[in-house]
């Protein structure tokens, strides 16, 4: 019995926190995000005819980036699609890229991103063919 309490005991202390250690975990930022077209305001520009766009997201404290096209609205979440990820390829490597090569005549669309790391950070922009 007596060996049983001591076990418990080294394996109870061993689960305690060591003092003035902080154990935190950096939730996902998103820094930037942009495209080669022209913006104004929350609206990228795309000149008509064009089948591709690129945006570029930095995001720090995070693993992946998922890319949502969604219709303009109000309640549209449930309409939204996956048009692409990028999952981190190393430690230091802030940067998140997509190219979505795309054959609509017209887009009023809203781009939405999730920076996924130890929790989710979003952050949306306009898309509009003009």
């Amino acid at each position: 019995m007596i060996l049983k309490s001591f076990l418990v005991l080294s394996l109870l202390s061993a689960l305690q926190p060591v003092e003035n250690q902080n154990v935190t975990s950096a939730q996902p930022n998103i820094i930037s995000l942009n495209t080669e077209y022209p913006q104004k305001g929350n609206w990228v520009l795309i000149p008509k005819g064009m089948k591709k766009i690129t945006f570029n997201v930095k995001a720090e404290n995070t693993e992946t980036v998922l890319f949502w096209l969604m219709p303009t609205g109000t309640e549209t979440w449930n309409q939204r699609k996956l048009i692409g990820y990028d999952i981190k390829e190393d430690d230091k490597d802030e940067q998140f890229t997509l190219t979505w090569n795309f054959d609509q005549p017209s887009l009023l669309d809203h781009l939405h991103i999730q920076a996924l790391g130890e929790g989710i950070a979003n952050d949306t922009i306009n898309l509009i063919i003009e």
